[in-house]
């Protein structure tokens, strides 16, 4: 499967709400796990912003990628981060996963002014 790796550096990426395990068949309630390493994988919903406009995006994250301190608002950073199309009878769109979820360093405004 194509993937498209994504530059974060022009974006602000703010964690929504804590991940939460991906449902593989909402019908049986299974969990989605990662096909090599074995390991749950978590939606991360966040809000990610450019040039001033909001988008909302979930990206997958496998569990030991997910920093376990996070909460709602937090500035995340999202290393690794790849877009793959995908396409089925149903529809098309793009999904993305990333290799962790962990708190973005934020530059302090130079001597306290902003």
């Amino acid at each position: 499967m194509r993937q498209i790796p994504v530059d974060t550096a022009a974006m602000t990426v703010m964690l929504i709400q804590t991940p939460e395990p991906k449902v593989k068949n909402r019908e049986t309630g299974e969990i989605a796990v990662d096909k090599q390493s074995g390991k749950t994988l978590f939606n991360v919903n966040v809000a990610v912003i450019v040039d001033g406009r909001p988008d909302a995006l979930t990206i997958v994250v496998a569990e030991d990628g997910i920093q376990p301190d996070l909460f709602p608002g937090a500035p995340v950073a999202l290393p690794g981060l790849v877009a793959r199309p995908w396409e089925n009878d149903f529809g098309h769109g793009i999904s993305y996963r990333a290799t962790a979820v962990m708190a973005a360093q934020v530059p302090a405004a130079a001597n306290g002014q902003g």
